[in-house]
């Protein structure tokens, strides 16, 4: 069939098929864009019809059908959707999305964008290419006239019919190549040199184009721009460019960086991705060239442990920090099921926000392979994690991309990240972990956001976040009533108020067992709900091969949790089997090395070893991380204590007890200190206290017991045990390892405790331990 419409046919009030046409919106490349109306399905939509003056042409033709397969092969927020292509009365036509808005082009005459819009600008940009390039297609036209800035601010990619579509290979750094006959195709203030001299064409020559538009959306001009066009050439090929901080000094640094690399002449030292180009813009860092001297990673060499750092919070909104961090230990969370793979634990990568040291510097510290670092943006229902994985040795870009989802997606959103981080560094999953992280349920928005709100709240690890963290979770479950890992936020928040006294452990342990069963009931694979169950058996049920079997479980399914090891640990060495507990406590600071709670828990460990001085020093390098860190000051002190170092231990009881004064723990190691110390009155002036407060809040009767122990009153000690005992006291899961409570080890009665409590097996002497008697 032969063309025949012209733009003086095709004038309003035409009809071709069900499209009527209501007027011009613009040139393409290889056509003419109209408005026209949908009649049968009663919207607008935009139809590119190739121009009369190409209407006899096949190759015409033949591009206009190449665009609309390429398009088909696009499905992107960014890039405008096709809905058909389409011949009627001799003239062909694609069917489109009608974007309405501006062209940046448009917005650009009226002048230039400041840096913080453009970035935002360029990363939608970059994520479209990034689509486009995976599924094989080179725009090759990237200018500012082909980008719509739609009535909600947003950026859609436009007119693909320059484009090259490669689908047996995805338009890579290494491939896709492009000669048509020596012909050059594109805009030609855009082109990359590449391009002009007709030279093989891959998907960088997007990112070059790329790095004009950055260029002159801030500083009003392209970085090359001379008339006629032979002069225009010359410069593209040869001419230096002049940095983007000359025309506008008030960029960043940065950003100029980025435009640089962008814009380079030889396409091998561009960014390896426009993935990796968008979360540069996103997260303000541009990418950099390995160190000199530095070794990059052999070919097939894997990654085998790497760090998450805290994502970027680019919602705008300081209120939406709870959601990022959130999204920052899902991550995290999801990549540890992965056994092959050590990831560094939450609390380690959080110290890093917002930190001035480098990549490098940051992996040698966690003593990692690699670094991923990202952004979360949200906009309405929609959700986008934008991130980049950075090999620690070279500080080389190795991997980017962005994903985005519906917000009930936002857990298969996670997987989807872990899986390509996974499959990237070429790390060993097992079929059951593969079925783990492909198979996220759904989860209703607001039941997940109360959730993240939970966590963010208990994270904290005060009474009152607790609690606020509790009310949380309770909002998430009434959203969702089946959403497990809410009701397992439940459980944690109770078994933290009851390890800090906050609440009696009488209040606190049923609640957390009523939570847990409902977590498992839920989801028998969630390795927290486990954690927490293995710490209710240990501390609540004295249930030492059942708390056992419950961490074991936790790390099976999470090998990465270092709260599943450094607990397992505490029931190892309450059950004298130090040597086990002392490997399982190193293995959760492997995993979670900048942790006070995990460096002050192996600290504890190594003072139950009967290894004291190491247990002091322990503590010392802990409170260099964190000096206003109370419980590692009261174990310094029981250290020193043991060491009959009671001058120092009493400072650091007391120093524990200046940081947390209405905590009453550091206050009962005080009286203890002074009792075996000579400061008898001191003691009992601390005990009268502590007694007289228990008449209007919980007090550890365990704690009671070792400052009489302390004072010699052997008898009322054990009186006080055994009221510990029938009030399950949380400080007696310690009771055959304390060094304090060594006098009573010899009592009939002690031992009858012990054996209530299932411990009757071991009992413990300053020399080590040795059988019950």
């Amino acid at each position: 069939m032969e063309l025949s419409g012209s733009k003086g046919d095709l004038a309003a009030g035409r009809a071709l098929q069900r499209y009527r046409i209501l007027g011009p919106l613009g040139t393409g490349g290889i056509g003419e864009v109209f408005r026209a109306r949908d009649e049968r399905l009663e919207r607008d939509v935009a139809l590119k019809i190739l121009r009369s003056d190409d209407g006899a042409d096949p190759d015409a033709r033949d591009r206009l059908r190449r665009e609309a397969r390429t398009l088909s092969q696009l499905q992107h927020p960014g890039i405008s959707t096709i809905y058909d292509v389409e011949s009627a009365e001799g003239v062909d036509f694609i069917v489109m999305e009608l974007v309405a808005g501006e062209t940046l082009a448009s917005r650009l005459a009226r002048g230039r964008l400041s840096e913080e819009v453009a970035r935002g600008y360029g990363a939608e940009i970059a994520d479209a290419l990034e689509a486009a390039h995976e599924r094989g297609v080179i725009h090759r036209d990237l200018k500012p006239g082909n980008v719509m800035i739609d009535e909600h601010g947003r950026l859609k990619l436009l007119d693909f019919g320059l484009a090259l579509y490669r689908p047996s290979a995805a338009a890579s750094t290494e491939s896709t190549a492009d000669v048509l006959s020596g012909a050059i195709v594109g805009t030609l203030p855009y082109m990359a040199p590449e391009q002009l001299l007709g030279r093989a064409t891959d998907a960088r020559a997007d990112l070059y184009s790329l790095g004009v538009v950055l260029y002159e959306m801030t500083t009003g001009r392209r970085p090359f721009d001379a008339e006629p066009a032979t002069a225009l050439i010359n410069e593209i090929l040869n001419a230096p460019v002049r940095p983007p901080r000359e025309w506008e000094p008030s960029l960043s640094e940065e950003y100029s960086r980025l435009i640089h690399a962008l814009i380079e002449r030889d396409p091998s030292r561009r960014p390896a991705s426009a993935g990796q180009v968008a979360a540069s813009l996103r997260t303000g860092r541009a990418p950099e060239r390995a160190p000199a001297g530095s070794q990059p990673r052999a070919a097939g060499e894997a990654i085998a442990s790497i760090a998450v750092l805290p994502l970027a919070n680019l919602t705008g909104l300081p209120e939406q920090e709870f959601f990022v961090d959130g999204m920052t230990e899902a991550l995290i969370a999801t990549l540890a099921q992965v056994r092959a793979l050590r990831v560094v634990s939450r609390t380690s990568v959080m110290r890093f926000r917002g930190t001035t040291l480098s990549l490098p510097e940051i992996a040698r510290t966690l003593e990692v392979d690699a670094v991923v670092e990202g952004s979360v943006t949200r906009s309405e229902d929609r959700v986008r994690v934008t991130a980049q994985l950075i090999d620690a040795r070279t500080d080389r870009h190795l991997w980017a991309r962005s994903y985005e989802r519906e917000s009930h997606d936002v857990l298969a959103l996670q997987s989807e990240v872990a899986r390509a981080i996974a499959d990237e560094i070429r790390v060993q999953v097992t079929h059951e972990e593969r079925a783990r992280l492909g198979n996220p349920r759904r989860v209703d928005p607001g039941a997940y956001e109360e959730y993240l709100r939970g966590r963010f709240h208990w994270n904290r690890r005060n009474e009152a976040a607790a609690r606020r963290a509790i009310e949380s979770f309770e909002r998430s479950i009434a959203r969702d009533p089946d959403y497990a890992p809410a009701h397992s936020g439940i459980a944690d928040a109770y078994m933290t108020m009851a390890a800090y006294h906050y609440v009696d452990p009488s209040e606190a342990f049923p609640r957390a067992e009523a939570a847990i069963a409902r977590a498992l009931e839920l989801d028998d694979s969630l390795s927290d709900a486990y954690v927490s169950l293995g710490a209710l058996r240990s501390d609540a049920h004295w249930d030492w091969s059942g708390a056992e079997a419950a961490f074991r479980r936790a790390v099976q399914l999470d090998p990465n949790s270092a709260s599943a090891h450094h607990w397992y640990a505490d029931v190892l060495t309450i059950t004298g089997r130090h040597e086990e507990a002392l490997a399982e406590s190193r293995r959760a600071k492997e995993l979670d090395p900048l942790s006070i709670n995990v460096s002050t828990s192996a600290g504890i460990h190594l003072f139950y070893a009967r290894r004291y001085g190491e247990a002091a020093e322990q503590q010392r390098r802990t409170l260099e991380l964190d000096p206003t860190f109370a419980p590692a000051w009261r174990a310094l002190g029981g250290a020193y204590e043991e060491q009959r170092r009671y001058a120092e231990a009493i400072d650091s009881y007391e120093r524990a007890h200046a940081l947390l004064p209405t905590e009453l723990s550091a206050k009962a190691l005080l009286a203890h200190a002074f009792a075996v110390s000579g400061r008898v009155e001191e003691a009992r002036r601390i005990l009268a206290e502590l007694e007289e407060a228990s008449r209007a809040r919980y007090v550890s009767h365990y704690s009671l017991a070792a400052i009489r122990t302390g004072l010699g009153e052997t008898d009322l000690a054990l009186d006080t045990l055994e009221r510990a005992l029938q009030s399950r006291d949380l400080g007696m899961i310690w009771l055959g390892v304390a060094p304090r409570l060594d006098p009573l080890r010899g009592e009939p009665r002690f031992r009858a405790i012990l054996k209530a409590m299932g411990l009757d097996r071991f009992t413990e002497t300053t020399s080590g331990r040795v059988p019950a008697a």
